[in-house]
């Protein structure tokens, strides 16, 4: 029970149900004094309209006293009847079985032993008639008492009823919650325990707990893939510094030594630089947040731009570069960060391919947005190493000895994620399509 007391599920959902009880309890009360105040007044008004009929009658007083003995012979045998008495001046009864006594003028309720011999209160109206007469009609009241006591114990079964039901409710309610968010804790609990494999779990229902579920999957798969990133990061960055680092030492020791040993030193030192600017830009660009700062361009004339620019070193290196770029397709995004990722893509090409060899820019718009593809036809890559290419710092056997540090390609992945697109390695036949995906343009 203690247990049930600390939880929120169970103390939401028993809230539930105490509210809702006294809102029945409140409209139960209403209706009961709104159909007893019914009641009484249909009982008023009866014996209003009694009391007038007998003042109507003929004959002075003593034909109102035969009256009045007449209706109580036949009204003796109901269940339900009026009592009638007549006074005089001085308050002496003289007609009339009602054991009241002279009652004030108007409506009164009065405690009396009994209306045909039943103890009640009864409802009397009297009135004054000429002569300084006072008549005075009754009903008893213990008909109206008899459906109060009726409604009371219905509505007593019913408001008993509601409990059971509403209490029983609010245990299966608590218990719901906290089964849902049960397993939304244990998965939590699981995740600071370290294990960023669990998942929250996701019904059929498709319910507001599915979605809080769905929307924490994904942050944890965002985690778990930043996480790895990390751990990717940090064995290749302990691996592949190694042997520019100890390359560095050497020039260092040659320093003073050898010829030239200071400038080699310095060359390997700025190359140290770039590779930590590209694995911090990596970095900031994962990172997120980037958003903020897209603004609408022109992506067609970005393109351009960028193979025109890079046109001369693609030239000077014996490769050919043809454009093919659709006018006036506009994005949202971050101009440097689309600039750079298209001019890694080339710069790929010039180093990792032979002379001669041709290379293709286009940009062409799809029903999903925008399509910008780099190929070549040059020797490609093998199909067991087109996945890894987007590795950081991975390098396959055949760029092994040229420059370069494996972190273009994971740039320009990183670029397409912040704006939403996609990066993907297809054959050329011969040679590699590289393919950047946009989402769709304004």
């Amino acid at each position: 029970m203690a247990k049930t007391c600390k939880s929120a599920a169970y103390r939401i959902a028993l809230v539930y149900a105490a509210a809702f009880a006294t809102a029945i309890l409140l409209l139960g009360t209403a209706v009961y004094f709104a159909a007893d105040a019914e009641f009484r007044g249909q009982r008023d008004d009866h014996v209003a309209a009694e009391l007038r009929d007998l003042t109507q009658e003929p004959g002075g007083t003593p034909g109102l006293m035969t009256e009045i003995a007449e209706r109580e012979r036949w009204h003796g045998h109901l269940p339900e009847s009026f009592g009638y008495a007549l006074f005089d001046r001085s308050g002496r009864r003289i007609a009339g079985a009602v054991p009241i006594p002279y009652p004030e003028l108007g409506f009164a309720t009065i405690a009396t032993t009994g209306v045909a011999e039943r103890g009640s209160t009864v409802r009397v109206k009297a009135t004054d008639l000429p002569g300084d007469n006072r008549l005075a009609v009754a009903l008893d009241s213990a008909s109206i008492e008899t459906i109060d006591a009726t409604i009371l114990s219905l509505f007593g079964a019913a408001f008993a009823g509601v409990l059971v039901v509403g209490m029983a409710g609010a245990l299966l309610l608590g218990r719901y919650l906290r089964h849902r968010l049960g397993g939304i804790s244990r998965t939590a609990d699981a995740v600071v325990a370290g294990d960023l494999t669990q998942r929250m779990p996701v019904s059929a229902a498709g319910d507001e707990f599915d979605a809080v579920a769905l929307a924490l999957n994904a942050m944890l798969d965002r985690i778990a893939g930043l996480m790895e990133n990390l751990r990717q990061v940090s064995s290749d960055v302990a691996h592949d510094l190694r042997t520019p680092l100890l390359r560095l030492r050497a020039r260092l020791e040659d320093v003073g030594r050898v010829e030239g040993a200071a400038e080699r030193a310095i060359e390997q030192g700025e190359a140290l630089l770039q590779l930590f600017s590209a694995i911090l830009r990596i970095a900031e660009v994962e990172g997120g947040g980037l958003e903020q700062g897209f603004t609408l361009l022109d992506l067609s004339a970005l393109v351009l731009d960028v193979g025109e620019s890079f046109q001369p070193a693609l030239s000077d290196s014996g490769h050919d570069l043809a454009m093919s770029i659709v006018p006036d397709l506009q994005a949202r995004g971050n101009r440097e960060l689309l600039a750079q990722a298209i001019a890694n893509l080339l710069d790929n090409v010039r180093a990792h391919t032979p002379p001669e060899t041709g290379v293709r820019l286009d940009l062409s718009a799809t029903t999903v947005g925008a399509r910008i593809t780099v190929a070549d036809d040059g020797p490609g890559v093998p199909p067991d190493e087109r996945a890894a290419i987007l590795r950081r710092f991975y390098r396959g056997e055949a760029s092994r000895t040229t420059p370069g540090n494996g972190l273009g390609l994971s740039l320009v992945e990183a670029v397409a994620a912040a704006h939403g697109g996609t990066v993907s390695i297809e054959d050329a036949l011969p040679g590699l399509v590289v393919v950047l995906t946009l989402p769709r343009m304004a």
